[in-house]
């Protein structure tokens, strides 16, 4: 019985090879088995037989709503106008935090960086920033300058232009007649 079984198994491989992908009948009962598989088109409840999408979904649903419970009451209560309870920014926390950017800020946020990480969105590691730390300050406290002062284009910063330039033949460079290059 084995054999026989294996015997037809091969032969519905082979088969499925020959013909599964192509818009044969064969292709098409395969679909259409695997379509029925996956969906329910009728439940017994009991001595019911429920039958349609509609009273189907509604069977279902009903029966894990009950299986479940009801919702317990809850305690909480989300009301927007209730806010005594949240913690605020004081006025001198929000000047702190709205004021702009020091020298020794973006210095100590530049050593803080880990090594041996990734590199940014702009390709250099945290060990260039530390390295040439002095040589580009200017431009970095302009850059946070602009970004407070909400004059920095964000979505433009992960942007690249790709200029195509064109060759120039370097004169004495090709003087044989065969210009192939290895």
């Amino acid at each position: 019985m084995r054999e026989e079984e294996l015997k037809w198994y091969q032969r519905a491989k082979v088969r499925h090879l020959l013909e599964g992908d192509a818009n044969t009948k064969y292709y098409h009962l395969l679909a259409n088995g695997k379509h029925r598989k996956t969906r329910i088109f009728q439940l017994h409840d009991g001595d019911n037989i429920i039958e349609g999408d509609a009273h189907l979904k509604e069977h279902i649903t009903s029966y894990y709503k009950n299986m479940f419970g009801p919702p317990d009451n809850s305690v909480v209560e989300l009301n927007e106008h209730y806010v005594q309870d949240i913690p605020r920014v004081s006025e001198e926390e929000n000047e702190y935090l709205t004021g702009n950017f020091s020298e020794a800020e973006v210095r100590a946020a530049i050593f803080q960086m880990e090594h041996n990480k990734a590199p940014g969105p702009d390709g250099f590691l945290a060990e260039f920033y530390q390295v040439f730390c002095d040589l580009i300050k200017l431009d970095l406290m302009s850059l946070f300058n602009d970004f407070q002062e909400g004059n920095l284009p964000l979505h433009s910063l992960n942007f690249g232009n790709i200029i195509l330039l064109p060759k120039k033949m370097m004169l004495g460079l090709f003087n044989n007649t065969d210009q192939s290059v290895c």
